[in-house]
């Protein structure tokens, strides 16, 4: 990113004596030439007609494979360029984003104000303290940004929904090839960056009063039809409950910029505009000045539904997930007997909530396809900054079984300020080597049961397989057990009786609920003991991409053998009718059960 360029920049050569400095960020896909008008109308105001104006471009083009937090960084490093050229005397900062550029300008200041105990930085993050220019943020202005990331829903239009689809398509394609994620899949709803930013904007503004910055005014401007985001995504009633939201009249998510805009209005505004872009810029010129007091009076609701109150009294928050082929109706029971324990142990005074929503049916092929789990991750991290925010004095701990244990080891590599106490793993398709000690002394995780089943084969054949072979991050810990690191933090039950869901048995909810809440093992009851591991399972499990081999051959013989059947009555091809059921019976078990 080329810092020095500064389109719409009034700064003169030499000249460094402004007290106010406004950087603007343009959005995906843009140039800063996007803003060159709203420089313009800046400029025309006489509270910023001496102002320095920092416009960078950014590396937002449709396939970049920019790391936001690296561009974050690089805006960061421009600010602090522009503080010591003015000599520290700058008095006022105002940020501007236009959409992906909002996200950026809320990242940019959460860095700004530098790391919190609660929510560490992204290990890319160069600037972990505070920057000397933190406290001289007056303002951050949010042009359309989808502050809760972007997802395709029924909001879009037909044509733009598959627009869309078909570039997501694409981006996962460029991703599997180059490694890297897009830039637009950065700020898709529960990405990492997203789910950080919200997380760090939550502990800044809880440390502000400690710190004396990090609360600066933020102002939202809605645009009263945006054709691309859906309203619960275009804000973010969780780590932005104290925004000030403001709607923008006869503006889309790409417009509402447009402050230049000719076309005339049926009617003129209260405020006398009488074409679109003076309706804009009414509106923008209103964030941008107008007192406190009164943006906040004039503050809309954007959403139907006001966000749920928080909840300072709830000391533990248990999340219970479920895995592939399950709709998680048994989360709710496990949960209620962790509520039920608690009780009996502390008494009605010890506040335990449960968070047990489901992220709907999977199938096994879509199981097996890494952006598919990825997008099940997102959705993790998105409940737990919902959480976050509505129980923020409490700890966070985990059962999850199958693919809820994928979940959760996948978000404590790529989130770091993913936070769990007590965590335990049933049918675990997670890596027998996945790094616990790193997540232990990153303060991360406290305590880890895992449960090893003796007759789990779903775990003993299709993940193990992919773990052998080194392809795709699933592993058969449900089956094997963990090997490293050997350290008391990471406990095990060698064995459960029983195949994929043996630790789920009800005789063991009290098991699995007393190391929820005191972090200390129980063998599961005497019934469900073991010893040793099914010899079947055991022996698939040895040559599990063997066996894998096996079940596909056998799947495509049985095909050819139905192809290359010849009946005597041939009034209709039975042989074609009767592949393509076949075809269709095997497609309908993948991607269905």
């Amino acid at each position: 990113m080329e810092s020095e360029s500064q389109p719409g920049s009034s700064r003169q050569d030499g000249e460094h004596s402004r007290s106010t400095l406004v950087v603007l960020l343009h959005a995906f896909g843009k140039t800063p030439a996007s803003l060159d008008d709203l420089v313009e109308l800046l400029q025309r105001q006489p509270q910023y007609r001496d102002a320095e104006f920092f416009v960078p471009p950014l590396p937002l083009g449709y396939a970049s494979l920019s790391d936001p937090v690296a561009i974050a960084n690089e805006i960061v490093t421009g600010i602090d360029r522009q503080w010591v050229a003015s000599n520290g005397e700058i008095e006022r900062i105002v940020l501007i984003g236009h959409s992906y550029g909002a996200l950026l300008a809320r990242k940019v200041y959460v860095v700004a104000c530098g790391e919190t105990p609660k929510a560490p930085f992204d290990p890319t993050i160069m600037h972990r303290t505070g920057r000397p220019w933190a406290a001289k943020v007056e303002r951050l202005v949010l042009l359309a940004g989808m502050n809760r990331g972007w997802r395709i829903s029924h909001h879009l239009s037909l044509f733009k929904a598959i627009y869309w689809t078909i570039g997501t398509w694409v981006g996962a394609l460029l991703w599997l090839i180059k490694r890297r994620p897009p830039a637009i899949f950065c700020i898709r709803r529960g990405a990492s960056f997203i789910t950080q930013l919200r997380v760090q904007w939550l502990w800044m503004r809880r440390f502000a009063r400690e710190r004396g910055y990090g609360d600066a005014l933020t102002i939202q401007l809605l645009g009263s039809i945006d054709d691309i985001v859906a309203p619960e995504d275009n804000v973010d009633l969780v780590s932005g409950r104290d925004f000030v939201y403001l709607d923008v009249p006869h503006s889309g998510h790409g417009n509402v910029i447009r402050v230049a805009d000719p076309e005339p209005l049926a009617t003129p505004t209260a405020a006398g505009a009488c074409t679109r872009g003076q309706a804009r810029a009414s509106q923008i010129l209103k964030a941008l000045l107008a007192p406190v007091e009164a943006l906040k009076a004039e503050s809309v609701l954007p959403h139907d539904h006001a966000p749920a109150d928080s909840d300072e009294t709830v000391r533990d928050v248990v999340f219970v997930i479920h895995g592939i082929r399950d709709r998680g109706y048994w989360t709710h029971k496990i949960a209620r007997r962790v509520q039920s324990l608690a009780q009996q142990r502390g008494g009605a005074g010890l506040r335990i909530a449960t968070a047990t929503s489901s992220y709907g049916y999977f199938p096994m092929l879509p199981f097996l396809m890494l952006h598919k789990r990825r997008e099940k991750v997102e959705w993790l991290m998105d409940q737990y900054t919902e959480a976050l925010a509505r129980w923020p004095n409490a700890r966070f701990s985990f059962i999850g079984h199958s693919n809820g244990t994928y979940l959760l080891a996948r978000a404590l590599r790529d989130y770091p300020s993913c936070r769990f106490h007590n965590v335990v793993f049933a049918g675990s398709v997670v890596p027998t080597h996945y790094p616990w000690g790193e997540a232990i002394e990153r303060g991360q995780v406290q305590r880890v049961l895992n449960y090893v089943a003796t007759s789990d084969w779903v775990v003993a054949i299709f993940p193990k397989a992919l773990e052998m072979v080194e392809w795709q991050d699933l592993g058969s810990a449900g089956h094997d057990g963990f090997r490293e690191p050997r350290t008391p933090a990471v406990a095990q039950v060698h064995y459960v009786r029983g195949a994929h869901s043996a630790a789920l048995s009800e005789d063991n909810w009290d098991a699995l609920a007393s190391f929820i809440l005191d972090g200390k093992p129980l063998p599961p009851p005497e019934a469900l003991q073991a010893k040793k591991q099914s010899l079947v399972v055991g022996l698939a499990g040895s040559v599990a991409p063997l066996v894998c081999l096996a079940l596909i051959g056998l799947a495509l013989l049985a095909g050819i053998g139905i192809w290359q059947w010849e009946p005597d009555y041939p009034p209709v091809n039975i042989s074609t009718l009767a592949t393509l059921a076949f075809v269709a019976a095997i497609w309908h078990v993948v991607t269905r059960l």
